[in-house]
């Protein structure tokens, strides 16, 4: 069920383990006949960083055979992007911590590719 909002749900000093304040939600009282007054969409999670880059070299060996080096990263600044956290308010050991890591498709770790091409 959706709570009543009771206070403000971003805690003064964020940290890994209190990104949302729990404080902030109260239940809805029993037998008011209504959902809480607590939005959809009132928690955001922490953001994405994530700096790709890319350099390439091509080198004319011969009248039409050439060789070219690529190397791609994604993630080059290896910043760490937390997973959204927990939101249900009924689980307060969980609620608001953020304990996961984004996988690599969704900018984890950094990751790097080298190629050495041939074109004839």
């Amino acid at each position: 069920m959706r709570p009543d909002i009771v206070g403000n749900p971003i805690p003064a000093h964020r940290s890994a383990n209190s990104y949302f304040n729990i404080n902030a939600f109260a239940p809805t009282p029993v037998g008011a006949g209504r959902i809480g007054n607590a939005g959809v969409g009132i928690l955001e999670a922490p953001g994405t960083v994530a700096v790709s880059a890319g350099l390439a070299k091509t080198t004319a060996i011969h009248e039409n055979m050439r060789l070219r080096f690529e190397a791609t990263f994604t993630n080059v600044l290896n910043h760490t992007n937390y997973a959204p956290p927990a939101t249900n308010w009924s689980s307060p050991s969980t609620f608001g911590v953020l304990n996961a890591q984004q996988t690599a498709e969704n900018a984890g770790n950094r990751t790097g590719q080298v190629a050495l091409l041939f074109e004839f």
